[in-house]
């Protein structure tokens, strides 16, 4: 899988994500890539990247761009967008979520793209902030 562009990565880890394929998932990210969890919590490198996909599959859930957003420069790239979630959780119920996304990519010597910091929930990682 050749990760083009940045949008181009984004469309193929949801597309990786929807056929539960955590080998594919896990390579859109560098090696010390840090995924948000949720405001306050991240998961550091592959091996808790590779935990919370596992977990993430377990809610049968698909992700949609709805809007997106890439600045570029040099090797570096920001990655903006609006998303949504659907899934079912684990009491059975079915849930959607949307939100604001901000991600950093970097282009490998390979020229593939891939994500450094994954943050899927974009400002709201400030209510739990330091001050």
């Amino acid at each position: 899988m050749f990760k083009s562009t940045p949008l181009q990565a984004v469309l193929d880890l949801d597309d990786a994500f929807a056929r539960k394929d955590l080998e594919a998932v896990l390579s859109f990210y560098e090696d010390s890539a840090v995924l948000v969890i949720e405001p306050g919590r991240l998961a550091r490198g592959k091996e808790e990247l590779r935990r919370v996909f596992a977990y993430l599959f377990t809610l049968n859930g698909r992700a949609h761009q709805i809007q997106t957003n890439v600045i570029e420069s040099g090797d570096i790239a920001l990655f903006t967008s609006r998303w949504s979630f659907e899934g079912v959780g684990p009491n059975g119920e079915p849930f959607k979520k949307e939100s604001i996304a901000t991600s950093v990519f970097r282009r490998g010597q390979d020229d593939a793209w891939r994500m450094v910091i994954d943050n899927s929930h974009g400002p709201a990682v400030l209510t739990v902030a330091d001050v």
